[in-house]
């Protein structure tokens, strides 16, 4: 949800210290035409209408041609911030589940903290703004909350037997650099569910934890000992094993939905040592090389985190994921700041297409940059000269014709986080381009 990403840590590092020797560094110097690729997009991009104010929803077709029967789609962003891609995110979601079978959205938040939302759907106590909120750092977006409500609606209607699901897919973070704010909910809501099912395992649980809850912030984490941290470890295996021996059992004296999200948070407090483990030391004013690390086991428990809603819980339907170009594309992150890195991290898009070949359909979008910011023969740049404000492209299309084909697989730049860009081969890396003008001049 909006600015999802800037509460990351590894985001956050990584605007804060940005530099501008590195962006100029890592700029692609290509004296390739790009007029082949303009040529081609103008003949066969699909126009989009406005999603404020699509008056049907026939434009939309041309996108579930190209969707098939895969069972995941990713919709990335460029940027958090930007209302456009929300509102298109919206409107596709809502074309999926009544064209597409398509039950579960899955957004790069908080997996713990989108319980909030997935009871407010499911008819729960509470606002969607509440909701939202629990998945922001700053005002909840209007589009977050629109689709929220919008959610609740479709599943209170009798007639539709099969209810949507919401969830985050992402690991909990604990906190800004500098922060000594502990911060350990996926664990509270463990330790609570053990409390309703076996109370000697939850005590057992929370004084084994006593120590290390007061320990899990940014700047602690990484002063605990080895042998502490291997503690940890093995108390968060214990746990997870516990629920997955005693599953039959705990499900009988709960139900199975309780039981599944207690199951997850587990492993979700498990992904996050394991990432944690990982994260170098802070190193003010640079990005730290070995920071691929800590990106790379986030990008895999993502791509873990959706396989597990897309087989577990999405009511037998199909998934739409949204989240930052960063996670979605089918490549490694390179070039602009990350460049910094001593080896590009894997994305989660990457796990996803080894998981689920042709079942995962990715989007990756472009919002109109400044030209200002715009890099030399890049990706941006090309989809500007199409000179239409709202379209999609299927790159798989360009495959015939050489020119094209080759233009797309060379590793060119794509703006990110409207300062900086990435390094990618287009059609390795996705399925379709959406190209989107930005309507509120942000």
């Amino acid at each position: 949800m909006k600015a999802i990403l800037h509460k990351k840590l590894i985001a956050v590092c990584i605007l804060l210290f940005y530099n501008a020797s590195i962006f100029a560094q890592s700029m692609a110097d290509r004296s390739d035409n790009n007029n082949a690729f303009v040529n081609w997009a103008q003949k066969h991009a699909f126009t989009l209408q406005a999603s404020d104010k699509a008056t049907d929803d026939k434009d939309l077709y041309p996108v579930k041609q190209m969707i098939g029967e895969a069972r995941v789609v990713a919709l990335g962003e460029p940027a958090h911030g930007f209302r456009e891609p929300l509102a298109f995110r919206n409107r596709l979601f809502k074309f999926l589940v009544h064209h597409c079978g398509f039950t579960t959205i899955a957004i790069e938040g908080d997996l713990a903290q989108s319980r909030l939302a997935a009871d407010y759907i499911a008819g729960g106590r509470g606002t969607a703004k509440d909701a939202a909120a629990a998945l922001s750092i700053s005002e909840p977006a209007a589009e977050n909350i629109e689709l929220l409500n919008w959610m609740r609606q479709y599943n209170a209607d009798s007639a539709h037997t099969i209810k949507l699901r919401f969830y985050g897919m992402d690991i909990q973070m604990i906190g800004f650099p500098g922060d000594t704010t502990p911060n350990h909910s996926a664990l509270d809501q463990v330790l609570a569910y053990l409390q309703q099912v076996d109370e000697s395992a939850a005590r057992r649980a929370h004084f084994e934890l006593a120590f290390y809850l007061t320990q899990m912030s940014v700047v602690r984490y990484p002063a605990l000992s080895l042998k502490d941290q291997n503690t940890l470890t093995t108390v968060l295996e214990n746990i997870v094993a516990l629920l997955e021996r005693q599953r039959i059992a705990f499900i009988n004296r709960s139900t199975k939905d309780a039981y599944e999200w207690a199951n997850r948070n587990a492993i979700a407090a498990l992904q996050r040592d394991r990432m944690m483990r990982v994260m170098p030391p802070d190193q003010p004013g640079k990005i730290p090389p070995n920071a691929w690390k800590a990106m790379n086991a986030r990008d895999v428990a993502m791509a873990d985190n959706i396989n597990w809603i897309l087989h577990n819980g999405a009511n037998g339907g199909k998934v739409l994921v949204f989240a930052h170009n960063a996670h979605v594309k089918n490549a490694p992150t390179a070039g602009g700041v990350w460049d910094a890195f001593a080896l590009p991290p894997n994305s989660a898009g990457e796990y996803l297409r080894s998981i689920l070949g042709n079942d995962l359909f990715i989007i990756g979008s472009s919002i109109a940059p400044e030209p200002t910011t715009l890099q030399a023969n890049s990706i941006d740049k090309a989809l500007l000269k199409v000179d239409r404000s709202k379209y999609i492209l299927d790159l798989r299309t360009a495959a015939r014709l050489p020119e094209v084909a080759k233009w797309l697989s060379i590793s060119r730049p794509m703006q990110a986080n409207k300062v900086s860009f990435f390094l990618l081969p287009v059609s390795t890396a996705f399925d379709a381009l959406l190209f989107l003008d930005r309507d509120d001049g942000r």
